[in-house]
């Protein structure tokens, strides 16, 4: 019996044994288990925070580029708003100018290299349509004459080479206005007219120039006006000079191309070899009479026509 009883108390002493450890452990894993979830709500709270910290640069961010992006519309919009100021005042410039100028439209013919055999004929349209056109003459032995035609029959006369060589006319400025002075005393010679028109060899923007003479169409094109001489170029040309006896059909069309002006300067030329500019001329003399345009003689009150100089 005695021995029965320590037996029950030995097992109540080792579950009570049991039951202590059990309890110590399970604090143990209850303590554990807080510190794990303290570490967990850390690890949360400073993720947290490091994404609040993201999105507050973000933010700050897209406001920054928000307020660029705001300040780069309003400067686009006070350019746009300059640049349509600008355009309507230039538009209001450009009518008080037609205001001023009036709306009559003017076109003047002009003929380069002459005098020429096809002179006379040339001469004889402009006479049967009762108009006049410029003509910038060079030296032609054995067609000067046609000179004091051009002059007789209202038309005027220009300067525009003795010799028409390149190579020697714009070696140098002394060359250049040696021979300009050259053909000048031919014109008189033959007309009593001395004129202070003219046009330069290949145009005051040639860069066949360049070849001879760096930058001599520059200093030619002020030395000219210091001078006294009224340059001229075009700003409709026939392309009849683009060959011997170029297709009518195609001097026609390339004459008829308007420049955005009221005042057309045609480049034809007066030679032997154009006899197609002769035979396209009444359809464009035509044509723009159809137009309403007159029909004028460049003179030293004529508005000039420039090219850009590019030597």
């Amino acid at each position: 019996m005695k021995e029965s009883s320590k037996k029950t108390t030995a097992v109540i002493v080792i579950l009570c044994i049991l039951i202590v450890l059990l309890s110590g452990f399970a604090g143990y894993l209850y303590k554990l288990n807080l510190d794990s979830r303290a570490a967990e709500t850390d690890l949360r709270i400073k993720a947290s925070n490091e994404a609040s910290s993201y999105r507050d640069e973000i933010s700050n961010a897209v406001s920054e580029a928000e307020s660029y992006s705001a300040a780069i519309d309003e400067n686009n919009a006070v350019h746009e708003s300059e640049k349509a100021e600008l355009y309507n005042r230039i538009e209001d410039l450009n009518r008080q100018l037609l205001l001023k100028l009036g709306t009559n439209k003017i076109i003047y013919l002009t003929f380069d290299d002459g005098p020429s055999p096809v002179t006379p004929q040339i001469l004889q349209i402009l006479d049967n349509y009762g108009i006049k056109a410029t003509f910038f003459v060079k030296n032609n032995p054995g067609y000067n004459q046609y000179m004091t035609e051009i002059v007789n029959r209202g038309n005027a006369i220009a300067l525009h080479s003795s010799t028409h060589n390149y190579k020697k006319i714009y070696s140098s400025d002394e060359a250049f206005y040696a021979d300009l002075q050259e053909i000048s005393d031919i014109v008189y010679a033959n007309t009593g007219v001395r004129s202070n028109i003219m046009r330069f060899p290949g145009g005051s923007s040639n860069t066949v120039s360049r070849k001879y003479n760096e930058g001599i169409m520059s200093r030619l094109t002020k030395g000219v006006t210091e001078r006294g001489y009224h340059y001229f170029d075009w700003n409709c040309c026939s392309d009849d000079a683009t060959g011997n006896t170029v297709p009518v059909e195609r001097i026609v069309e390339a004459s008829k191309k308007l420049p955005s002006a009221n005042t057309v300067v045609v480049l034809f030329h007066d030679s032997s070899s154009k006899t197609t500019t002769v035979e396209a001329l009444p359809q464009i003399i035509e044509y723009y009479s159809s137009l309403g345009y007159s029909f004028g003689v460049i003179t030293s009150s004529t508005p000039q026509i420039h090219h850009g100089v590019n030597n």
